[in-house]
């Protein structure tokens, strides 16, 4: 992956989560990836059609309450339910997927794609992740993100 298209997943996701979920996103220097914080979850998502691939959102379970909390205007507290942040985890996914897709391709092709899927993440496979030229990492309010699209060479 070039460096244009993980600034790209950096512009892009930080767009979304600013207007969904009024938090920001900070780059973090590509040398120093972010350390595995405790609790890792992975949010993932496949999609097809004018290109095909994976996009991978890591977070820290810390942080999807208040994700959640903010895309429903509720106090953390109140969107604690891991079910609850779960999924609005998996939105923030699709959303930002979607705006990833039309950056990429424009807003003329069309995709099929899979409904996100949200698993527990080991700091063996988090620091793989972040170590992966296709992932970009950021902070957002001092959680480490982790996000990354993995394109299938075969294509659609």
């Amino acid at each position: 992956m070039t460096e244009n298209n993980k600034a790209l997943l950096s512009r892009v996701f930080g767009e979304v989560l600013e207007q969904m979920a009024f938090m920001f996103a900070d780059a973090v220097d590509a040398d120093e990836p972010p350390l595995p914080p405790s609790s890792p979850l992975l949010a993932h998502m496949t999609f097809r059609g004018a290109m095909a691939g994976r996009l991978s959102l890591a977070v820290t379970a810390d942080m999807c309450p208040e994700i959640a909390a903010n895309l429903l205007g509720t106090e953390p507290e109140e969107a604690a339910d891991p079910k609850v942040s779960r999924d609005a985890l998996k939105e923030l996914l699709n959303v930002t997927c979607g705006h990833v897709l039309t950056a990429l391709a424009g807003d003329q092709p069309v995709f099929d794609l899979t409904v996100p899927q949200v698993e527990e993440l080991d700091e063996e496979l988090w620091t793989a992740m972040a170590a992966a030229p296709e992932t970009a990492a950021m902070l957002v309010d001092d959680h480490p993100v982790l996000l990354s699209i993995e394109l299938d060479e075969k294509g659609a």
